[in-house]
């Protein structure tokens, strides 16, 4: 078996709405795998997000009971990170925003989401991006710990307000 991330495509919009359901449901929202799919097949239409994917690939022979496998193609999909772009006016660069992280409960403690985090700068890194921002709950300690052993710094400089519109 051999893990590898890769840049999700069109093609893989049902494996990645599956886990965008997870992902929304660990949030405390509705299971809406409808929605979610015609979601996730926009953002990746409109080129409105790069979501990248971390999968299993299963060798002839071998098997892995915790993978649901495509058998078309041998691979299944273990988790995923969606980066959406931005620009920073002062930096006058394009920022992303890592704003989805979710790996299936039976791969975490894996290194699976420190693979997704480190391919996102390396991509970032390979177009030219200045910046990944993110956020977290406040609560998260195991994320934040993940975040800062990668590099991620709490900004202390700026306070981050949202209104509901």
């Amino acid at each position: 078996m051999t893990d590898q991330i890769r840049i999700a495509e069109l093609a893989d919009t049902e494996h990645v709405s599956e886990l965008f359901n997870q992902y929304r449901m660990f949030y405390n929202q509705p299971s809406d795998l409808e929605g979610v799919s015609q979601y996730i097949k926009d953002r990746m239409q409109r080129n409105e997000s790069i979501i990248l994917v971390a999968e299993r690939v299963i060798e002839s022979g071998e098997h892995d009971q915790n993978t649901e496998v495509d058998n078309r193609n041998n691979r299944g999909v273990m988790g995923f990170v969606q980066l959406y772009p931005s620009f920073s006016s002062v930096s006058m660069g394009c920022i992303w925003v890592l704003n989805d992280l979710y790996v299936l409960p039976e791969y975490r403690q894996q290194g699976i989401a420190r693979k997704l985090l480190q391919a996102s700068r390396a991509l970032a890194k390979e177009r030219g991006i200045i910046r990944l921002s993110l956020s977290t709950a406040i609560s998260n300690k195991q994320a934040q710990a993940l975040y800062e052993s990668e590099g991620y710094a709490v900004d202390t400089n700026f306070l981050y307000y949202d209104l509901n519109v």
